[in-house]
């Protein structure tokens, strides 16, 4: 019976123990899974950030299509320099609503316009490398990051502006680009002098 056992004892010992061979290709199972969990990480990352590159580019032509359409509808006057790569607007300031009352006027004089004439600002859109700029009374803002043209025309009382936003992609050290997005507006000027 002893001896039973002690045979029992010395066959799981052998069989209990892990071989070079198993723990080889318990190794190579594992880096190749760490492989392929790495590759589809880097792929998700990509495509992250390629979805943020391309949100941006079209946010910013919503921004600049935003403030030019603001400034072109409540324009007084409007000039195209630059082979149209340049506007100027001048656009009556706002003034905030006072109640001034002076008892020596009739109540019909309190009611018509202003005598005094209102104060403006001008407002220039300019391509400046990938930035369109928006210049308040010589202050400049840029409202993109990612301009590659701008061109703007006036026929009659429509303005008519093209511009184009290039996504910018960088994996690595190897930056790569896709086709800009685009785009075309109308502005109809309802008070403006050319």
């Amino acid at each position: 019976m002893r001896a039973r056992l002690s045979n029992m004892k010395r066959a799981c010992r052998a069989t209990a123990g892990i071989t070079l061979v198993d723990l080889l290709c318990a190794t190579g199972l594992i880096a190749i899974a760490m492989g392929a969990a790495l590759i589809t990480f880097v792929g998700v990352q990509r495509s992250l950030a390629t979805s943020l590159y391309q949100v941006n580019a079209q946010n910013d032509q919503n921004r600049v299509f935003a403030y030019l359409r603001r400034d072109l509808r409540g324009a007084s006057n409007v000039q195209i320099t630059a082979q149209g790569t340049q506007i100027t607007i001048t656009v009556p300031t706002q003034a905030a609503p006072t109640l001034n009352i002076n008892l020596g006027l009739s109540l019909l004089s309190l009611l018509g316009p202003s005598q005094t004439p209102g104060a403006t600002n001008t407002i220039r859109y300019y391509r400046q490398g990938t930035s369109i700029i928006r210049e308040l009374n010589g202050t400049p803002t840029g409202l993109s990051t990612s301009a590659t043209a701008f061109q703007v025309r006036l026929h009659g009382s429509l303005v008519e502006i093209d511009a184009s936003f290039q996504p910018r992609y960088s994996f690595g050290s190897h930056p790569t680009s896709t086709a800009a997005t685009t785009f075309s507006g109308y502005v109809h000027l309802l008070d403006a002098a050319q």
